[in-house]
């Protein structure tokens, strides 16, 4: 779908939708309103991959409720999978392109069913082979996140993918993640090592990091999104709100701009300060016809409406063809 200078903004709606489908069609309406180019989903059996004594990790028990296990946490977040069907025909209805991130092989079969274009992988599932020998078995686009990988960890995963399939996303796995983490250098490591696109898993609560990521390369970004900071949920916090989202997506579409694409040639905007700001060959004495042209004949003055400074060595020597005043800018006819 991306080209090489075209940029994505994934809205990141997770689990933001706190198990309801109308909090989902909600989200998907804001996503679609600030100018994301998709929306990504979770989509999992928490049976299938989490232990029921499984704790959480800090940052969820620092933003969802103490008492409950990581295990109940996601349990209650599941959406049951015809619900992912009732969603991505949303997400057409929209004209805003659906993408999930299946946990379990069992979830790749949903997703599979409902003709997802993309995949997406978490971070904490990259070493997960039954996940990516599924997943890369359907010969479909795929995103990869990078967080809590080594370079060796990502080169074993993309090899079971077809390297034209793969974007490959960096992440730090931090919620939210701290400015002086954001590691936006490794980018162009990532860009340089593996020769595939690279994009950006922001979870700061900044925009800053996303602008200097575009500068390093990153064309697709993934972003969390909710409704409100101040809801129940493991991932709220670490999100944009409706305002802050729509900001954010301005923010970047503002650093395309700025970026641009490399032309070799004068911009528009240059052409006219070029023609009055730049210098021409010009005589500073009289001239007669038949005269041979030395260079204590002329110099170098404004605006630039003759021939530029590097044709000096090309007319040294050569002869006038009428008779020129000082002042006059030399042109490329003027000589026999």
């Amino acid at each position: 779908m991306s080209g090489e200078n075209n940029l994505e903004i994934i809205a990141e709606i997770g689990v933001n939708h706190n198990g309801k489908l109308s909090l989902a069609k909600k989200l998907i309406n804001i996503a679609k309103k600030s100018g994301a180019t998709a929306v990504k989903f979770q989509t999992y059996i928490t049976d299938n991959f989490v232990l029921k004594k499984a704790k959480k990790v800090k940052y969820q028990i620092t933003n969802s409720k103490k008492k409950e296990t990581h295990y109940e946490m996601l349990k209650k977040l599941e959406l049951k999978k015809k619900d992912f069907m009732i969603i991505k025909d949303y997400c057409k209805k929209k004209s805003i392109e659906f993408i999930s991130t299946p946990y379990d092989p069992e979830s790749v079969d949903t997703l599979e069913k409902i003709n997802v274009k993309r995949y997406k992988v978490a971070s904490a599932d990259i070493d997960d082979y039954l996940l990516h020998k599924k997943i890369s078995n359907t010969n479909k686009k795929v995103i990869i996140s990078t967080g809590m990988s080594t370079l060796k960890d990502i080169k074993r995963t993309v090899k079971l993918y077809k390297k034209k399939n793969i974007t490959l996303l960096h992440c730090v796995s931090s919620y939210p993640c701290e400015l002086n983490h954001s590691y936006i250098a490794r980018i162009k490591k990532l860009k340089n090592i593996f020769k595939l696109p690279v994009g950006f898993s922001d979870h700061t609560v900044s925009y800053e990091p996303a602008i200097m990521a575009y500068a390093a390369g990153a064309r697709v970004f993934e972003k969390h999104i909710t409704l409100s900071n101040k809801m129940d949920g493991p991932d709220h916090k670490a999100s944009l709100n409706p305002k802050n989202f729509a900001i954010y997506v301005r923010k970047l579409k503002t650093a395309e701009k700025i970026y641009g694409d490399f032309q070799d040639k004068l911009l528009s905007v240059e052409k006219n300060m070029k023609s009055t700001s730049s210098k021409s060959i010009t005589l500073i004495r009289d001239l007669k016809c038949g005269d041979k042209i030395k260079i204590e004949d002329i110099a170098m003055k404004r605006p630039g409406h003759g021939l530029k400074g590097f044709f000096i060595p090309k007319i040294i020597g050569k002869k006038i063809k009428k008779n020129m005043r000082a002042n006059t800018q030399i042109k490329q006819k003027d000589f026999i």
